[in-house]
């Protein structure tokens, strides 16, 4: 975590005063964000003016952490101190502290639709998305749980190195070519060939895909084709396939890192204090990087989710999920350190301004 210190003896805007900023510097996760950075929100920073001979504070400022983000990177003060009053030699400096632990209002990095396609002309976006589905120009077929998807696989080969080492034949997937099917079809197979006999002559691999709906599987590809995702909205979850999680598995499992980063940072956007134990206890931990992030955010509002109805359900029946015994051994060294002292997120050392 950097930061760049700003000490301006005149002020443009205040002439009369000297100015002080606080500037964050991205780390790579938070140069992808258009949310308030995380981990620096939990912190606490006072700008500070001293006099060098004696060391007494001139004036000490609190800064706002909870504003840094990619849209402001900078925090602080064009009228900071009267310059009038300015002794001859001055220490400017920050102090940084933990927060106290509580309810959080967190904004996890999230790359808009936007962001991802804001060098490519949305004629080509177009052009592109208009080759998915198109039997025509595909040369593979996907069926999917009753629904044929056609896909050119060069793109996917160039897209994703799953699917390169499937159409090279290196991974054990159900990938069945034309002339297969048209020696030994099964039942399905007879009937996509009558419904459709395109795949007779373009398509030259066909592969069932078992573990996914259809429509997580059609934005998958869409993904692919043209770097454009939609996420359903959060009040809409229960009748989509589009949720950030359903987008997140499919994206884990093909190696798409960009479709799971933008998954991921989805996900912790709508996370709450009313539903972080469940997604922690019921699916985060299943994936190293979920189950970091949710690790954090519970205990950080450990007050708060302990009296949430989701924690005490877990509390009520701890067989139903299968992390139980280990999750809440990590939450509580997290909150309890081996010296024995309760992790609160006060400051050690309180300074009097």
């Amino acid at each position: 975590m950097f930061w760049q210190l700003e000490f301006i003896p005149s002020s443009a805007e205040e002439p009369d005063h000297c100015a002080a900023f606080l500037f964050a510097i991205p780390n790579h996760e938070e140069a992808n964000s258009s949310g308030v950075w995380s981990r620096r929100s939990v912190l606490t920073a006072k700008i500070y003016l001293k006099n060098a001979k004696n060391q007494t504070f001139l004036k000490k400022q609190s800064v706002k952490m909870n504003s840094f983000s990619a849209k402001l990177s900078g925090w602080g003060w064009e009228a900071f101190y009267n310059k009038s009053s300015l002794p001859e030699h001055v220490l400017f400096g920050v102090e940084f502290d933990r927060a106290e632990m509580g309810l959080v209002s967190q904004k996890w990095p999230l790359p808009s639709n936007q962001q991802l396609n804001e060098s490519i002309p949305q004629d080509l976006v177009k052009a592109w998305e208009g080759q998915l589905n198109n039997p025509a120009t595909s040369d593979c077929q996907f069926n999917v749980q009753g629904q044929i998807i056609y896909a050119n696989s060069a793109i996917l080969c160039a897209r994703s190195k799953y699917f390169e080492l499937v159409f090279r034949g290196q991974w054990l997937e159900s990938d069945i070519t034309k002339q297969e099917i048209l020696q030994s079809p099964s039942k399905d197979q007879k009937d996509s060939l009558n419904h459709n006999d395109i795949i007779s002559q373009r398509c030259n691999h066909v592969i069932d895909v078992t573990d996914f709906h259809h429509q997580t599987f059609l934005e998958m590809l869409r993904f692919l084709y043209t770097n454009k995702v939609t996420f359903v909205d959060k009040k809409d979850e229960q009748n989509s396939q589009l949720t950030p999680l359903d987008l997140f598995r499919i994206a884990d499992k093909y190696l798409i890192d960009d479709l799971r980063q933008h998954a991921k940072s989805e996900i912790f956007k709508d996370l709450n204090v009313n539903d972080a134990a469940e997604f922690l206890f019921g699916t985060a931990w299943k994936y190293p990087e979920l189950k970091e992030q949710a690790m954090k955010y519970v205990v950080l509002n450990f007050v708060t989710v302990r009296q949430t109805s989701g924690f005490k359900n877990i509390l009520a029946d701890p067989s139903s999920y299968p992390a139980y015994t280990d999750l809440l051994n990590e939450i509580l060294a997290e909150l309890f350190p081996a010296t024995g002292s309760v992790n609160t997120g006060k400051p050690a050392k309180e300074e009097i301004v």
